[in-house]
């Protein structure tokens, strides 16, 4: 059995984090993990205390970047595998030893845990349907329609590369790739690609017992969304120094932005589908806000390349 360490990182997650560690405590103690290391950005609202009744270890770091906890995470720790853990989610039964199956194949790499989504109310219920809806294009049995969305939202790549709330890695493979790049929280896609050009395979667990909370409001959708996006293009325009690269990724850009302009044509069919009008409320406003961040990360990153270049 490989050992496994978890990394967490924290910031002010009292509402979550008792849950959380409340459903490692038995694969823990039952062997599967062998630590569990906490990266906090100086939590102010409790959290700090409720990590006084586990056996855990913490590190600190400033909280300026998530990919910076989680690399300060797995070089604070010995596992051969890293489970890279959000706050606000939780585990059910059977993760262990499930996921050590997936690396009973030494070309695995890296994989990613599909999340079911707590539904606790309609925002969030909406989202819970639509991550029903998407599972299926991390298949290769996929169907069109979710092969072209799949293949939209994971830009350039033939697949969708695994990241999320829950991506467990081999440690040899974070040491091959340097572990994750710093200027992105959308690096957890970023270290899968990596790792995928390094020779591992990339897979994804869609039927794990993954359980996330999801941003209960629109608003807290619409930041995300705006983030995540403007976060993707900085990423994007940073790595499209490659002329091999260049034609593809701004393909992918205007697919994305054209996606963004037909998602009340997505939200329609998900309302339909579910029986649940509120899509048509929650899918089409963060997806706009995920385009208009996309086009000012790329322009702002753009731009700090041409002036560095001067």
């Amino acid at each position: 059995m490989l050992t496994t360490s978890i990394v967490i990182p924290t910031r002010n997650n009292i509402s979550t984090i008792d849950q959380c560690l409340s459903s490692l405590r038995p694969y823990y103690e039952q062997g599967y993990v062998s630590e569990v290391t906490i990266v906090d950005a100086h939590s102010t609202d409790g959290t700090l205390e409720v990590l006084e009744n586990y056996p855990v270890k913490v590190v600190f770091d400033e909280g300026q970047v998530y990919a910076i906890a989680e690399d300060i995470g797995w070089r604070n720790t010995e596992g051969e595998l890293i489970i890279f853990f959000d706050a606000d989610a939780y585990l059910g039964g059977n993760f262990f030893p499930e996921v050590h199956e997936f690396f009973s194949d030494e070309s695995i790499g890296v994989i990613g845990c599909q999340a079911r989504a707590v539904v606790t109310n309609g925002v969030t219920r909406a989202q819970a349907e639509h991550w029903t809806w998407a599972t299926p294009m991390l298949s290769t049995s996929a169907s069109l329609v979710h092969r072209l969305y799949g293949r939209i939202a994971s830009g350039e790549h033939a697949q969708v590369l695994p990241g999320g709330p829950c991506q467990v890695v081999r440690r040899i493979c974070l040491e091959a790739v340097n572990g994750f790049p710093h200027y992105s929280h959308n690096a957890d896609v970023h270290l899968s690609e990596r790792i995928v050009e390094k020779g591992w395979k990339a897979a994804w667990w869609v039927d794990s017992p993954l359980y996330h909370y999801p941003r209960p409001t629109i608003k807290g959708l619409i930041k995300q969304h705006y983030r995540l996006g403007k976060e993707l293009g900085q990423s994007a325009s940073l790595s499209s120094n490659e002329k091999g690269k260049r034609f593809t990724q701004r393909l992918y850009q205007m697919l994305r932005i054209i996606s963004c302009l037909g998602s009340p044509l997505v939200a329609s069919m998900l309302a339909i589908r579910f029986r649940n009008p509120m899509h048509l409320i929650v899918y089409p406003p963060p997806r706009y806000a995920g385009a208009i961040g996309y086009i000012v990360g790329w322009i702002g990153a753009t731009n700090q390349k041409g002036r560095s270049l001067n």
